[in-house]
């Protein structure tokens, strides 16, 4: 039995059908009675948890309940506060339960963008102009920052207040007098933080699963379109053959820090250039995981695999090339924006598509090789449930 966190989010859903499909039970845990992944008709069974951000020990408590209730053997965290709290607490549960998590050490260097481009820059792994601002003083830095628009990050994407984990932002910023502004009114860049020169590209990446630094498993993958549309999750991507260097750079980090289990390493590249740079590691299952399964590789089987203790070694490039996955409502998001605000509003630059490009190519419903990843015939409650938010949201908007 694997217990699978975070049931509204895609990945969720996604983890829940690939292994279901594989007749591996599946608990789905969230925040809510109710989830998409726990909609799903592979869900065997739903359990509901406290917040593992204002209140982690009454969620792995409550984590621990549902182990002890359900028979679980392993369970696949989604999201980076469900990891963060599991990793950090291994101790509490049995050593078998969490063969799936990577340790507490790797995940918070992978995960800390701050500590993660000073190791790219060791390994040599290319990153963007970046000017480092290790303690909140702006002004101790600000004379490197010399080109505008910026993008500034937060170190971390959760950090602890008050016993609870708070989440930060990410921050485009077009001049000096807002980038003064920005840090002298926002507390969590008291702490480490990165102002860096904005890539225009393509965003690329390579998803592995690792066991102890060793790549078990490859994928790789192109943005097409995005939610924002100047950066943000992808609502239709790509497979990729492998590329390098690419996939060199992203092992390579993965192998410094010992990585085991699954990641992905996103990467832009420079449209003039062609340099691929390091954006950031998830260390978790990504948001577009159903389209490495629509392109024939399990990956939630394979790491269900792996903590059965079985051996996996799969060949690179052994998934269909070309093969395409659709967020449908994502995708509309991402059409409304383009329609109702203009290019300066959403951060876009001079080579984003027309207004009308946009229209025709979000019509495109049906081509070849094209899959969607919330609805599915054989499995239509996820995708009903996921309309019914949707439209929910879009009232309370008007409202």
């Amino acid at each position: 039995m694997v217990f699978v966190t975070d049931g509204d989010q895609r990945a969720a859903l996604a983890i829940t059908r690939a292994l279901g499909q594989q007749r591996v039970p599946v608990v789905v845990g969230a925040e809510a009675a109710r989830s998409l992944a726990g909609a799903s008709r592979y869900a065997v069974q739903s359990w509901q948890y406290p917040s593992p951000l204002s209140n982690p020990s009454k969620f792995v408590s409550s984590l621990i309940d549902a182990i002890g209730r359900f028979g679980v053997t392993a369970i696949m965290p989604v999201t980076d506060s469900t990891t963060q709290v599991l990793a950090a607490r291994r101790d509490q549960f049995p050593a078998t339960v969490l063969r799936a998590i990577p340790s507490l050490e790797s995940y918070e260097l992978v995960s800390d963008k701050y500590r993660l481009m000073k190791l790219a820059q060791e390994l040599e792994v290319p990153i963007p102009a970046t000017v480092f601002v290790p303690d909140g003083n702006l002004s101790s830095v600000l004379d490197q920052v010399t080109t505008f628009p910026v993008v500034v990050k937060p170190g971390r994407s959760l950090l602890m207040v008050d016993g609870g984990w708070g989440k930060t932002s990410v921050h485009f910023v077009s001049d000096v007098e807002e980038l003064v502004d920005l840090y002298r009114r926002t507390p969590y860049l008291k702490n480490p933080s990165l102002i860096q020169q904005r890539v225009e590209g393509e965003g690329q990446g390579v998803f592995g699963l690792f066991d102890h630094g060793r790549p078990c498993a490859l994928f790789a993958h192109r943005r097409i379109r995005e939610k924002p549309p100047a950066g943000g999750v992808s609502v239709l991507r790509e497979s990729l053959e492998l590329p390098k260097p690419m996939t060199d750079y992203a092992v390579k980090l993965l192998e410094h820090v010992k990585w085991h289990g699954v990641a992905m390493v996103e990467f832009k590249v420079d449209r003039e250039s062609h340099v691929p740079r390091l954006m950031e590691i998830n260390g978790r299952f990504w948001g577009s995981l159903q389209l490495a399964i629509d392109a024939g590789l399990n990956f939630p089987n394979l790491l269900y695999q792996k903590t059965k203790g079985m051996s996996v070694d799969v060949p690179n490039n052994a998934y269909q090339i070309g093969t395409r996955s659709r967020w449908f409502l994502g995708d509309l998001d991402h059409l409304l924006l383009r329609l109702t605000k203009s290019n300066s509003a959403l951060h876009l630059g001079p080579h984003a598509t027309s207004r009308w490009r946009c229209l025709a190519e979000f019509f495109k419903l049906f081509q070849r090789d094209l899959h969607y990843e919330v609805e599915s015939m054989s499995d239509p409650r996820p995708a009903l449930v996921e309309y019914r938010a949707w439209i929910s949201q879009l009232v309370a908007g008007v409202r």
